[in-house]
């Protein structure tokens, strides 16, 4: 079985990643706040049946910072590529999520199936009250520093949807290491990265390939928008709601969440 790790140089940035298994690719996108560790629990369970390759987005953990303006869809692409990738299946959690739609917009024939997690939307209009924490949020760390805002992020009950229950006290553990983690946040501007223009939120239409909704009932309801927004466009597409789950299902209940995406990926890709 495959099994190994390394940096790609990907549009002029070193971009880690790391290959298990062998047969068709399954590539998972992590979102925000977290890097390719945050997926930990899935890898040996999905790499029984497929190639699994995981990443860290520019930005976050072991690949380099954005320099310049730059696309999260494009270095995707570009990993593809690198690695000799025709078609894969993608899984792409909250930011993660957004990207893998920006991808399966711009390039339909290179997506197996398309399994989105608590998903973001670039073009998805945001409401008032998130634009609100969230500008409140950079405040604090331009005039605090970067500790403050983690720990804002950590404890404030506004982002209590982020984190699983204290009942999970290890699954707990492990997203606030990943908050924790000085690269993963607040080390450069998101305006950086270059939105596809017409939006994923305007071209959603035009994706064909199969898609499964992650919901969960303890997330943000934005997300739950996003996610009935994105059914209501998409014929080819089947929501499943894991209960009593925070924004990062994967992490609170993986044995559920592996069968869920293990079970999908048997139905639709041949």
């Amino acid at each position: 079985m495959l099994d190994f790790k390394g940096c790609l140089e990907i549009n002029n940035t070193k971009l880690f990643f790391a290959v298990k298994g062998e047969d068709d690719p399954l590539i998972l996108v992590h979102g925000g706040f977290t890097d390719h560790r945050i997926w930990d629990y899935q890898i040996d369970a999905f790499a029984d049946k497929y190639k699994v390759i995981r990443f860290d987005q520019r930005g976050y953990g072991k690949s380099d910072l954005p320099m310049a303006p730059f696309s999260h869809c494009q270095d995707l692409k570009a990993i593809m590529d690198a690695l000799g990738l025709t078609k894969a299946s993608i899984i792409g959690s909250s930011l993660g999520g957004a990207v893998a739609l920006e991808f399966a917009v711009q390039y339909p024939d290179r997506i197996n199936a398309l399994i989105l997690v608590g998903t973001d939307m670039k073009g998805h209009p945001y409401p008032p009250h998130y634009m609100t924490e969230i500008m409140e949020l950079s405040a604090k760390v331009t005039s605090e520093g970067i500790g403050a805002g983690i720990n804002h992020i950590i404890t404030s009950p506004w982002w209590d949807y982020f984190f699983p229950s204290p009942a999970r006290p290890e699954a707990r553990a492990k997203v606030e290491q990943a908050v924790r983690e000085s690269n993963n946040v607040f080390r450069w501007n998101p305006m950086w990265d270059v939105e596809l223009k017409p939006s994923a939120y305007e071209r959603i239409g035009e994706i064909k390939s199969p898609v499964l909704i992650v919901s969960n009932s303890r997330d943000i309801d934005f997300v739950h928008g996003i996610e009935d927004y994105i059914q209501g466009k998409l014929t080819n597409s089947k929501k499943i709601v894991m209960e009593d789950c925070c924004h990062l299902p994967y992490v609170e209940k993986p044995e559920e969440f592996n069968r869920i995406i293990l079970n999908f990926l048997q139905d639709v890709v041949q």
